[in-house]
């Protein structure tokens, strides 16, 4: 039963169009001091934006655009919590997740990871 999944997941992949870099953190040292650099976890792999509770009478009149996603994506990489996202849609719109969850593999075809974007405004009328 689960090499039947297995090839579900390797196709499932084929329909995802989204394209996701991902960055975690790496801690180094320096003599005495210790401190994180970032590091690129994965870059351009497929993957699917599930928005969660994005709801217009949500958001404030201070202008924040702030919604829960779920990503899914497949297994094999290690998404530690605190990583973050950067989203390249099939029309090309890059969209930035500040937080997110550790990968949640429990699923034999992908695995899943939740996300907040949690930003100001900033659109420009054209």
């Amino acid at each position: 039963m689960k090499a039947a999944f297995n090839k579900m997941g390797r196709q499932l992949t084929k329909l995802w169009f989204d394209r996701v870099t991902i960055t975690g953190v790496e801690t180094v040292k320096d003599g005495a001091f210790t401190d994180t650099v970032p590091v690129v976890i994965v870059e351009n792999e497929p993957a699917k934006v599930i928005l969660k509770g994005l709801k217009a009478s949500e958001q404030t009149f201070f202008g924040t655009d702030a919604y829960d996603a779920k990503l899914l994506i497949r297994n094999g990489l290690k998404i530690p919590a605190g990583a973050t996202v950067d989203v390249t849609d099939v029309n090309g719109q890059v969209t930035h997740y500040k937080r997110a969850s550790k990968g949640y593999a429990g699923y034999v075809s992908h695995q899943e990871v939740a996300m907040v974007r949690d930003e100001k405004a900033s659109e420009e009328v054209e």
